[in-house]
């Protein structure tokens, strides 16, 4: 990837956007409530009193959602703004700042094998590098441990797609045909976007293609062993925004992977 931003310039995108983030989040996001979590849950198999180490947790709503499923949690981001806003929600939640990109930082975290399972939520497309977390994340998580993934799609919903819809007219009424229009998916791009409309200010993305991703977490141990893409309903976009071209086509990737043995 050329003309990477800094670590820095990463953060401060982060802590800008960090009150107008946790706004939209809780007065119900359709994407993060009704896609996203749910498909989270689902791989995460979470069990009552686990140790959960959540990384970029972001304003804390899921790391707020495992407590409430029985969870204990540690939950870490390089953003202070939004560690304000998470710590401003409630106690429950143990919070530390740090930067994931950060191999040492995090093996700091906890003793070796000290998690039951880790999440990294809608995350990893906004890290400079994936790798730092791979690796440290396969010594904090014990063998057999679990590290659920969630991030934009790397094949339909990227910095260069193009959504699409086209209207026309046959003998029952009005046809819309929904798509979306790539014009590259393997070479790994950096660029500045938009994750929710009408945010303040734009915040940088890393897109790889899915091998590269996968091909990271292998090299350090992990086996995928579940995936999945969730679409919405009709029912939950309506015709706003562009949400509607996700009914058919994964605006999002869940991937889980699990630790073996080590050697």
């Amino acid at each position: 990837m050329s003309d990477e931003p800094s670590g820095n310039e990463v953060r401060e995108s982060w802590d800008a956007l960090a009150s107008y983030w946790d706004d939209q989040m809780e007065a119900g996001n359709t994407w993060q409530r009704n896609l996203i979590q749910p498909a989270v849950e689902r791989l995460l198999e979470l069990r009552p009193a686990e140790h959960v180490l959540e990384i970029a947790c972001g304003n804390g709503e899921f790391s707020r959602r495992m407590v409430s499923l029985g969870a204990r949690v540690l939950a870490t981001d390089f953003s202070e703004g939004m560690l304000e806003r998470a710590r401003a929600r409630g106690s429950e939640v143990e919070y530390r700042r740090i930067d994931a990109t950060d191999e040492q930082a995090l093996l700091e975290l906890a003793e070796e094998g000290a998690f039951d399972a880790a999440v990294c939520n809608m995350a990893i497309m906004d890290m400079r590098e994936i790798e730092p977390m791979a690796t440290a994340v396969a010594s904090l998580v014990r063998p057999g441990g679990r590290f659920v993934v969630s991030t934009t799609h790397p094949a339909f919903n990227k910095g260069d797609v193009v959504r699409v819809v086209e209207q026309s007219e046959d003998e029952t009424g009005i046809v819309r045909r929904y798509a979306v229009k790539m014009s590259s998916y393997i070479t790994p791009t950096v660029g500045k976007g938009v994750a929710l409309e009408g945010q303040p200010v734009t915040q940088w993305y890393f897109d790889r293609p899915m091998s590269e991703i996968f091909s990271t977490f292998f090299r350090h141990g992990w086996v995928l062993d579940g995936m999945e893409e969730p679409v919405l309903s009709r029912e939950e976009t309506g015709e706003g925004g562009t949400s509607w071209i996700y009914t058919e086509i994964p605006g999002v990737l869940v991937a889980r992977f699990r630790l073996g043995p080590r050697t």
